[in-house]
């Protein structure tokens, strides 16, 4: 937390070696995050890209991040994933490696099954309910984590969780049939 205020403070300065410990810092977790989002590594590694591009025309305009520069990178990487989703009318799917290591065959049988069904109802969800679910599942945030980078309460974050959980159970049948 104080070295990303530090960084915050060096890059309002327009330092540019802290710019570069920014991108050393938050490239991969955003490219994780972006990765997750939209299931395709090329289009992640690009926006990504236009995460940073984006940090830098804010500090050309006088306009960078205020508060949380992990907040702000991430608020950028979630609203060009909307753009990119909307633009291409793309599904967002669900990693299948989020899945645990070495499933059975019987296990693999219902995941070929489960997975798709998911995929599917994680876009029944709002935008920011599918923001909630990447960052707590897809990167493995705390709820603490989580309501920083959204400046939003824990107990915000646990209800819109919450919501998109009880979403998903909603959309997804209560038995998936295999022939087995």
């Amino acid at each position: 937390m104080e070295e990303e205020r530090s960084l915050l403070a060096r890059i309002q300065q327009h330092d540019q070696e802290a710019l570069a410990e920014v991108h050393d810092l938050y490239f991969d977790r955003i490219y994780q995050y972006l990765s997750y989002r939209l299931g395709e590594p090329e289009i992640a590694a690009d926006l990504t890209g236009d995460v940073f591009l984006a940090l830098v025309k804010a500090l050309k305009m006088g306009k960078p991040p205020r508060t949380s520069l992990g907040g702000w990178l991430y608020a950028v990487a979630r609203n060009l994933t909307a753009d990119y989703i909307k633009e291409k009318s793309k599904t967002v799917p669900l990693r299948e490696d989020l899945v645990a290591d070495q499933p059975t065959l019987t296990e693999q049988a219902h995941l070929s099954q489960l997975v798709p069904l998911l995929s599917k109802a994680l876009l029944q969800l709002t935008e920011e309910q599918q923001h909630v679910i990447a960052l707590r599942f897809g990167q493995g945030f705390s709820l603490a984590e989580t309501a920083e980078l959204l400046d939003k309460s824990v107990g915000a974050v646990k209800a819109l969780q919450h919501r998109a959980l009880a979403s998903l159970a909603r959309f997804i049948p209560q038995e998936v049939h295999y022939d087995g």
